[in-house]
């Protein structure tokens, strides 16, 4: 739906994410009856409510906000060396790194074990990518034939040519190993010397010496930085020889210029696994690795089955952004998906046959896009029912971007006990009915009951005990509060909420800028890509071109100490009798 998007929107929206609590923590004690002291209006949003706009944005000058050294993810790491050497066996995905699935640059921490391990996979990859030397080299080995070699590798590996000092270091490296162990051995040393540059393992970007600025301590990037973003944003790898060509020629100079070669990078087919990468990552998909079931309640559901369901997603987005106008409606709310012939049996749905994903058609009076994928709906399901209070909070918090409170201090925990002649709707009665809970589980619970024909394991359920489902629910502390019966409506509300645009443009940003929004800082940079998102039919590929034309994207403050330090976490790697 597109239409004007009020600053007052993204205002509110910036302030409830910079002061938002931790809802992810207080799950486990809002999914059980509680008992405590509680504001009845926690966050000052009940029904009815009218968010205000306060005062219009001032965006006349540049401001780029934070930008944080960023260190390769795994899935860059690997899409580099196989780009660079054909390497396709994946090393980076076999690092001890608990920081997989985390995209802030700020809590990437690297430990001395981590560290040890980029050593080993250099390593690896040399040996493999050295099996054929004048295949990789192109030439006979030879001082003249390894210089070629390292400048145009290292060009791609560090996402900017090499200085002569780089190169220079890297042949004397070569000619000493040389000696001892051969030409092969000679270029595997090059190759790991690439592989463990900060050059290679960081994203740098500092400013130039020949730098200008463009206001007052604020540049903007070159144009081999501008390759690198667009590069990693949109291919999820390093910038391609023809890229860097084009940002030696110019092509980056200008806003107009960077926007027609991203448009260019986002019709490529490359820029399907980034975009299918933002989306693993915002709906957490990752949970699905270890999701498991009961085994009693759902005999059925393996890991195989949960595999699917991310599979599912995957292609159902990949379909939405190549045959319907990357609708971000209709990834809310389609009444169809993509399924293979395993999918099919186990939802029970279609008669498809085969490993391939095609479209099925759903039952639009239950089903609605993404919300009722067993992606979503499993993952936030108990293991023997469904969860109305998860997924409610995935609604709020992902969908919507709204605050939960903390559970109060003193709060005390007491689990119902399960009584197969109710419904789980029925059994969460008393959250709604205890005054000192139902002030936060209004907020939650009415969302998640939406989901309720959708049981634990992600299939379909007619009914809940034998018993009628109510999928009735009310949002409360929102833009679009009011009534709904079953997703397609909360879906539907949530298409018409300016909030819910602004969230998932404030989610998009996040990603792309490897770090939570900075308030003032990225207000504009914000507004800016949520309005051209709302005036461009709420398309995704046009959210995605608006962030590289935003002033956090183009720009940089010089001198990053201007802006809060934010909270590092540091880790150590100790060996036995360090310390007690």
């Amino acid at each position: 739906m597109p239409g004007a998007l009020s600053a007052g929107y993204v205002a509110v929206l910036i302030s409830n994410v910079m002061g938002k609590h931790g809802w992810l923590g207080a799950a486990v004690a809002l999914s059980v009856a509680c008992t405590g002291n509680i504001d009845e209006d926690p966050i000052g949003l009940g029904p009815g409510v009218v968010i205000g706009d306060p005062e219009p944005l001032d965006c006349s000058g540049l401001q780029p906000g934070r930008a944080p050294l960023r260190r390769l993810t795994v899935g860059e790491y690997d899409n580099i060396v196989r780009d660079l050497f054909g390497d396709m066996s994946a090393p980076a995905s076999r690092l001890i790194d608990n920081e997989r699935d985390v995209i802030s640059a700020d809590v990437r921490i690297v430990s001395t074990t981590l560290a040890t391990q980029y050593v080993n996979a250099a390593e690896d990859v040399a040996e493999r990518a050295t099996e054929d030397l004048e295949a990789l080299l192109g030439c006979a080995p030879s001082n003249e034939c390894l210089r070629a070699f390292i400048e145009t590798r290292g060009r791609l590996a560090y996402r900017r040519p090499l200085e002569v000092a780089e190169v220079d270091a890297a042949l004397r490296i070569y000619e000493a190993i040389e000696t001892n162990q051969g030409p092969r051995g000679g270029v595997q040393a090059v190759i790991e010397l690439l592989l463990q540059n900060p050059s290679f393992l960081y994203r740098v970007e500092l400013p130039t010496p020949d730098a200008i600025e463009t206001a007052p301590g604020i540049v903007r990037l070159g144009a081999y930085e501008l390759a690198s973003r667009l590069s990693f944003l949109l291919w999820q790898t390093t910038p391609d020889g023809e890229l860097l060509d084009r940002a030696a020629a110019g092509d980056l100079d200008t806003d107009e210029g960077v926007e027609r070669v991203a448009r260019e990078m986002l019709a490529d087919a490359r820029s399907r696994p980034a975009v299918a990468a933002f989306f693993n990552h915002y709906l957490e998909l990752g949970k699905l690795d270890t999701l498991t079931k009961d085994a009693a309640t759902f005999p059925d559901f393996t890991p195989e089955i949960a595999a699917l369901y991310g599979q599912e997603t995957e292609a159902f987005v990949a379909e939405v952004l190549a045959s319907e106008n990357g609708s971000w409606e209709t990834l809310l709310t389609a009444d169809w998906t993509m399924m293979n012939g395993p999918l099919s049996d186990y939802y029970g749905i279609g008669d498809v046959e085969g490993d391939a994903f095609v479209r099925v058609e759903l039952d639009g009076r239950y089903h609605s896009g993404l919300l009722t994928h067993g992606s979503i709906t499993a993952t936030r399901g108990r293991s023997t029912s469904t969860d109305p209070v998860h997924r409610g909070m995935f609604v709020r918090a992902k969908l919507l971007c709204g605050d939960i409170p903390d559970v109060p201090e003193g709060l005390q925990i007491e689990a119902p006990d399960p009584d197969p002649t109710l419904t789980y709707r029925e059994q969460l009665e008393e959250h709604r009915s205890n005054p000192e809970c139902a002030a936060c589980h209004r907020l939650t619970d009415p969302l998640g009951f939406a989901l309720e024909h959708f049981d634990g394991d992600g299939r379909f359920q007619a009914d809940d005990n034998g018993l009628p489902i109510d999928a009735t629910g009310e949002i409360y502390g929102s833009d679009v509060n009011g009534a709904f019966d079953g997703a397609p409506e909360l879906a539907g509300r949530i298409i018409g909420s300016d909030e819910a645009k602004a969230c998932f443009g404030t989610a998009f940003f996040e990603y792309s800028a490897g770090r939570a929004i900075s308030g003032d800082f990225d207000a504009c940079s914000l507004q800016s890509m949520v309005q051209r998102f709302a005036d461009g039919n709420l398309d995704i590929r046009e959210l995605i071109v608006a962030t590289t034309q935003t002033d956090a994207f183009l720009h940089r403050v010089v001198d990053q100490d201007v802006f809060p330090a934010p909270p590092l976490e540091v880790e150590m790697d100790l060996e036995p009798g360090d310390a007690e």
